[in-house]
């Protein structure tokens, strides 16, 4: 819904701690929201932790970045480890610590935010979660400026992507904040229908105020001009491109590949981390042979080790299977290549459903605390490739209902919406 010619755009302050040039789905999923709503009559305006990108013609989005105090150089994912033990000492104080480790930059960004709600006058607040120091600055702005507030929820407030407070105490002034931002929000954004569905139950929603929007993903422009990086392995490369998270269970799969490494169905296999997967534990673990670690690379070399892999790994704890999806799921379809999805909860996930809808013919599941499971999924991946070539890519009309600029356009439509019901803020 684009404002007429004879109406000046609409202005959302859009505040998020992740941002570009942050790495990550976070970082993306709201970087996406700031490039396509423009385009939908929207001046946009980011508040955020990142460095400042300058605005122009091409990127005509106004960011605000104000420096984390706390944030040791936000440097990017730290290797994955699943022998690392989490410090005894740092888990007790997040526990007693109300909100977050973000409690420096929301004050900071709160003086800041007041400044540009002088300045401008603002049609709606947009804030993304977690963390939870963006949810309560939003709402500060919020009930200061009377302007209309929407949120932006990547995942449940508590549970391994939100928080997981062990104090009663932390845990009911946690809920206190979410039910008092919930109930002020003119509009709820979700990042899967499942996490809409169970928001709106919790809270007694109206449907009409909930929209499930994906992470969804950029096309990859020129298919035919990506280029395989030169094979220096005669092996069948399965390669796992992106970040490495503990919810989605690694740890799981490499528990696995020590009981079957040996077996004669993975005989030749590498499974090719492109990513933040830590090489001394693979080290540690005696995977060397059969696990490899890229360390993180820029998309552009990223992109071009999935394209030249046999197969493409899709990691999927049972968190992340219920309430989201995968991000790189949407740039695995476009590629053509078969792709294996370890589930830790089997059959359940919403990847596999979008898998199994989009590229049936060429998409294998095991369980992911499976050894057996995984090696006779790598047989059939193996005799799919030799009897036939690669695959086509999922067609651009099946995907476009999840591209980002599609997506954009649903979300404007929908606070523009959120903006019609509340009427002239400040």
């Amino acid at each position: 819904m684009k404002p007429s010619a004879d109406q000046s755009p609409r202005r959302v302050l859009l505040i998020s701690y992740w941002y570009p040039p942050d790495v990550g789905a976070a970082a993306e999923r709201v970087g996406s929201f700031a490039k396509y709503l423009p385009e939908h009559g929207w001046d946009v305006h980011v508040l955020t932790a990142g460095r400042p990108v300058d605005s122009d013609e091409a990127n005509p989005v106004h960011v605000h970045a104000v420096r984390d105090p706390f944030s040791g150089g936000r440097q990017p994912f730290a290797d994955y480890d699943p022998q690392a033990a989490p410090s005894i000492i740092r888990r007790r104080i997040r526990d007693h610590l109300f909100l977050d480790r973000f409690a420096g930059w929301r004050i900071a960004a709160h003086r800041r935010g007041v400044e540009i709600l002088r300045q401008h006058r603002f049609d709606l607040i947009l804030a993304s979660f977690p963390p939870a120091s963006a949810v309560k600055l939003a709402l500060f702005l919020h009930q200061a400026t009377g302007v209309p507030l929407v949120l932006d929820f990547r995942d449940r407030w508590f549970g391994p992507g939100g928080y997981e407070p062990q104090q009663e105490r932390s845990r009911q002034r946690h809920k206190a904040l979410e039910r008092t931002a919930v109930g002020a929000a003119t509009g709820i954004v979700t990042v899967s229908e499942p996490l809409a569905e169970a928001l709106g139950s919790e809270f007694s929603l109206d449907a009409g105020r909930i929209l499930p929007i994906l992470n969804g993903f950029e096309p990859i422009e020129s298919l035919s001009t990506v280029e395989p990086p030169i094979r220096k392995t005669h092996r069948f490369v399965v390669a796992h491109v992106g970040t490495v998270i503990g919810r989605n269970r690694p740890d799981l799969l490499f528990k696995s590949l020590v009981g079957i490494k040996a077996d004669l169905r993975m005989r030749e296999v590498l499974f090719r981390f492109v990513g933040n997967l830590s090489r001394a534990y693979l080290s540690r673990a005696g995977l060397e042979d059969i696990v490899q670690s890229t360390g993180l690379l820029p998309r552009d070399r990223a992109r071009t080790e999935m394209f030249g892999a046999d197969a493409l790994l899709l990691l999927t704890g049972s968190y992340v299977g219920r309430w989201g999806h995968n991000a790189k799921l949407f740039e695995y379809l476009q590629t053509g290549r078969p792709i294996l999805c370890l589930e830790e909860a089997p059959g359940t996930s919403n990847d596999r459903r979008l898998l199994e809808r989009h590229a049936g013919d060429r998409s294998f599941f095991a369980a992911v605390y499976n050894p057996d499971e995984i090696a006779r999924s790598i047989g059939a991946i193996r005799a799919f490739c030799s009897g036939s070539s690669i695959g086509s890519a999922v067609g651009e009309d099946a995907l476009e209902q999840y591209s980002r600029r599609h997506l954009a356009a649903r979300l404007s439509e929908f606070l523009s919406r959120a903006v019609e019901s509340t009427g002239p803020a400040n």
